[in-house]
């Protein structure tokens, strides 16, 4: 039977996946978990992200307001201790309860920013800065998004698609670069019709290790990838090396 349960643990590893306090392997590691978490799960983890986000973007558009002069050392210093190793099971619940004081940190940050600006200054910031696209978060705190990874060239692609944002977040991990002359390319495969492509990534222009938005995924059923000489080609030349289902 499904698990209809949020899974706690995976929800503590959204603060410091948020901000980057974790290792290519960990960040590797919660991508797979996600990919097979309940879909609750899932999209309590990416509103996480987007609040964490959205916090630390308020905290760099407030040039005008400083945090509190430890607000940063403690956030560090919370996130060092959540990574530290649990001997036993005593050690467990103190490193989970460290873990939680990630997030009361962040709010903290949160209302010290809110507190300088000012509620009105705080909604223009955001009006002013909303960009015309999803951002990495809000694909994946979107309510419908679905999560697929697949194995591609002793690595993995993991595809988080969302017909709401009509976007989807793309990251790799261990996937070595195409060879000299190449590239690979990315294509929305619709129901019907030729594929559409969906963007190139040279040695040089890989995904990051959190994620890439590629818009416009309009009514594709799935992304498939190809390796396409030059410089990327108006169709496939090649059978795809990977397919991942949107759905």
């Amino acid at each position: 039977m499904p698990d209809n349960h949020t899974d706690d643990g995976l929800l503590e590893l959204a603060y410091p996946y948020a901000l980057d306090a974790v290792s290519e392997s960990e960040r590797h590691d919660i991508v797979g978990r996600l990919g097979s978490a309940d879909p609750q799960t899932a999209r309590s983890f990416g509103r996480i992200v987007a609040d964490v986000h959205e916090t630390m973007a308020l905290i760099g558009v407030a040039d005008t307001v400083a945090p509190a002069p430890r607000l940063r050392e403690n956030l560090l210093t919370a996130i060092d201790e959540s990574h530290r190793p649990a001997p036993d099971d005593l050690e467990r619940r103190r490193v989970e309860r460290r873990r939680r004081r990630i997030a009361r940190v962040v709010v903290a940050a949160a209302a010290a920013v809110a507190i300088g600006l000012g509620a009105a200054a705080v909604t223009g910031q955001f009006t002013a800065h909303t960009p015309s696209e999803p951002t990495v978060a809000q694909v994946m705190a979107s309510p419908d998004t679905h999560t697929a990874t697949a194995a591609v060239a002793g690595g993995t692609i993991t595809v988080s698609a969302s017909a709401h944002s009509n976007a989807a977040v793309v990251s790799m991990a261990n996937v070595p670069p195409p060879p000299a002359g190449h590239v690979y390319q990315m294509w929305f495969m619709p129901p019907v019709g030729a594929p559409r492509s969906a963007g190139t990534m040279s040695a040089t222009t890989m995904p990051p290790p959190g994620g890439e938005v590629i818009p416009a995924l309009d009514a594709a059923t799935s992304v498939a990838v190809t390796v396409e000489p030059g410089t990327g080609s108006d169709q496939p030349t090649s059978a795809p090396v990977v397919t991942v289902p949107l759905a």
